[in-house]
C-alpha cells in the first residue's frame, strides 16, 4: 500500500466504493475475503453542513466484520486500497468491538452484505447494544471521578 499515490480524497475514495459496490466489483473482493458485512462512517460520509469548503476529512473509516477467524484483515485494507487508489483508509473491525464502536462504525453507508438484511439486523443490535451498557459505562465514569 505504501507505493500509492493519493490521487482521491476521501470523500472520492467513498465514491469509488460505492460504484464497485453497484456493479459488483466489491461484493467479489468481500467474498474473497471472507467478510460478512462492509460498510463506511465517520466524516467522509457525512456532508459538509457547517458550510466551511476547507475542512476534509483526513480518512475514510470502514467498518468490517469477518465471517471466520483469523480475519485477513491486511490483503482486505491492500485490495480496498487498490481499487479507491486511497491509502487514508482506517479498518474497524467491528466483531467483538466495544459497543459504542459497533454502534458508531453501523450508522452510516452500507457497503456490503453477505445475505439481505444482514446488515440492518446487525446495526439494530449494536444500536440496542449500546443503548442497554450505556449505565455500566455512566457507573464506570463516576468511579474513576471518585
Amino acid at each position: 500500500m505504501s507505493g500509492l499515490r493519493r490521487v482521491v480524497d476521501a470523500r472520492g475514495a467513498l465514491q469509488r466504493l460505492v460504484t464497485a459496490a453497484d456493479v459488483g466489483e466489491l461484493d467479489a473482493i468481500c467474498r474473497r475475503h471472507g467478510v460478512r458485512l462492509l460498510g463506511a462512517f465517520g466524516s467522509a460520509t457525512r456532508p459538509d453542513d457547517d458550510g466551511r469548503d476547507d475542512v476534509e476529512p483526513h480518512d475514510l473509516d470502514i467498518a468490517v466484520s469477518f465471517l471466520e477467524e483469523p480475519p485477513p484483515i491486511l490483503a482486505l485494507l491492500d485490495d480496498l486500497a487498490r481499487l479507491t487508489d486511497y491509502d487514508g483508509l482506517d479498518l474497524a473491525v467491528i466483531d467483538g468491538a466495544h459497543p459504542v464502536l459497533r454502534a458508531r462504525a453501523l450508522v452510516g453507508v452500507p457497503l456490503y452484505e453477505a445475505e439481505p438484511g444482514l446488515y440492518a439486523t446487525t446495526q439494530m443490535a449494536a444500536l440496542g447494544e449500546e443503548r442497554d451498557t450505556a449505565w455500566l459505562r455512566a457507573l464506570d465514569r463516576k468511579l474513576l471521578a471518585t
